[in-house]
This record gives C-alpha cells, sequence and structure tokens, in this order.
C-alpha cells in the first residue's frame, strides 16, 4: 500500500445559503490524499489523471455554484423551477432562480467546510479505479495576513461560470494611501463588503418583498434571479468584475481621502486586479 498526495489540487470558489449569514462567498483550496496498491506503472494513481479527472469531478461539483442545504429547515427548494427559498433568522427572504448547472444540493442541514468536504470526497470516490482504497479530502481556507471578506456576485456579461448569479469569494484586499499600506482602510473597507451582494445597478428588477432588492438577467447558460434583504446589497455603478471593483475601491477612496490611493483586490486566491486613483480633481 502506498499514499499519493496532491497539495493545492485546486480553488474551489462557490457561494452557499446560511441562516445566520445569508448568502456567502468561499474560497477553499483542496488537497488529495490517495492510498491504495500500486499498479502496473507502480502508480497510486497518475498524477496527470489526477490533475485532468479529479480535480474537474470537484470542480464541476461546487466551483462557481450556489451550494444549498438540502435538510436545513431554513431552506425551501423548487426542483420544477430551479428557485431556492432561504429564511433568514434576523428576519427577510433569500430568493434564487437559477439553472440547475449553477446549484449544488448537498445532503446536510448546514454547508461548512466538513460538509463540503464530505461531498467532494463522495465524487472523487467514484472517480477512481479499484486499487485506490482510501481517499482523503482536506478542504481549507487560504491562510491570510491581513484583511479578507466573502463576498458574492454575478457576471452577466461573462461567456463562462462567472455568469452565475449567485456564487462568491472569500478575497483579500491590500490598499495603499500615499505610498504607504493602510491596514486600517483595509479592514474597514473588508468589513463594508464580507457578507454582502455586490450588484450591477442596470441588473435591478423590482422587488418582491419590503426592504429587499432584486436583480436579473439572462445569460448564455439561462435565465438568473436573485433576491436579497437590501442591508446585503451593495450597487454598484458597474459590472463587478474584480478591475471593476479594484478600480471603484481606489477611486472612491481616493475621493474621500483626496490623496492617491493604491488597491490590490484579490478574487479568491492567488489572482485578482491592481488599480489607483489620484485623489485630484481633474
Amino acid at each position: 500500500m502506498a499514499t499519493l498526495f496532491v497539495e493545492e489540487l485546486a480553488n474551489l470558489d462557490f457561494a452557499y445559503l446560511d441562516p445566520q449569514r445569508g448568502l456567502v462567498g468561499e474560497t477553499y483550496l483542496l488537497d488529495l490524499e490517495l492510498t491504495g496498491d500500486l499498479d502496473a506503472q507502480g502508480m497510486v494513481l497518475d498524477f496527470g489523471r489526477v490533475k485532468r479527472e479529479i480535480r474537474d469531478a470537484a470542480e464541476r461539483l461546487v466551483d462557481h455554484k450556489l451550494v444549498v442545504p438540502a435538510q436545513s429547515p431554513a431552506v425551501a427548494y423548487d426542483a420544477s423551477v430551479n428557485r431556492v427559498l432561504l429564511t433568514l433568522v434576523a428576519g427577510g427572504m433569500i430568493e434564487v432562480v437559477c439553472p440547475s448547472q449553477a446549484l449544488c444540493l448537498i445532503d446536510a442541514g448546514q454547508v461548512g467546510i466538513d460538509t463540503v468536504a464530505a461531498a467532494v470526497r463522495e465524487v472523487v470516490r467514484g472517480q477512481v479505479p479499484g486499487n485506490v482504497s482510501d481517499v482523503d479530502v482536506v478542504l481549507r481556507p487560504e491562510q491570510i495576513d491581513g484583511a479578507w471578506y466573502h463576498y458574492c456576485h454575478g457576471l452577466r456579461k461573462h461567456d463562462g461560470d462567472c455568469q452565475r448569479i449567485a456564487h462568491g469569494h472569500r478575497s483579500r484586499i491590500r490598499i495603499e494611501r500615499a505610498g504607504r499600506r493602510d491596514e486600517g482602510l483595509e479592514r474597514a473597507w473588508a468589513a463594508r463588503w464580507n457578507d454582502h451582494f455586490l450588484a450591477t445597478g442596470s441588473d435591478e428588477l423590482p422587488a418582491q418583498r419590503v426592504a429587499h432588492r432584486r436583480f436579473g438577467y439572462d445569460a448564455p447558460q439561462g435565465h438568473f434571479e436573485l433576491e436579497l434583504p437590501a442591508s446585503l446589497v451593495d450597487i454598484l455603478p458597474t459590472d463587478t468584475t474584480v478591475e471593476q471593483l479594484a478600480e471603484f475601491t481606489a477611486t472612491t477612496l481616493a475621493g474621500q481621502l483626496g490623496e492617491p490611493v493604491a488597491v490590490r483586490a484579490y478574487e479568491g486566491v492567488r489572482k485578482g486586479a491592481r488599480a489607483m486613483a489620484s485623489g485630484v480633481a481633474g
């Protein structure tokens, strides 16, 4: 018997529903171990197959999807129209309408690192050959030195999975004010956007509930709508690509402070965009 391991096999970016927090963006790193007998090549499993087949299976399950705790009493799911409703403890509702390929229903009462890992483990078990006797999946958040926030968004114009209206990320942010890092500004901005849906103003629709906001659009994968309490939304005048989020952050802060601001905004792990604003009216 031998054990093969792959660290950081995948970055899984997704959103999930939580009765306390609402719509939560998350990013987990995936570590994998496979234990079993050696095959004819002297391997537990070829690394090429691990990266191609197992990583793809894990990403198909949850990446850029809305993960729904199907056993939660706060959740109601209508499969005929792919509508999910979440009743929030603090009051209000979250309603999501989307194609089935944008949803991942897990057999659990809540979404957490352990329940998502268990769902990924089951999918991986279905991909490994018979010589593999044990599968160990570990999910973990990125270790971040500084401020970070959970956020969700949807990109109507995107031709890939980012078009899904309820997907999200856990992201760090770095802000420099007049050439020097300002950790206080980083914490303040992270608090502004933590557990928020970052919406594009032109996507707004009439809300069906008091004190809620509703957004929707048609995209290549189908029709998407999302309604949630107004307190959980920040509406931007642009699309919410990471490039535009970085620019919006820099411009907003530079205007408030009246001095140059540089922003390094992340979208999940090890990717993002930089933007600068002078703070000088021109």
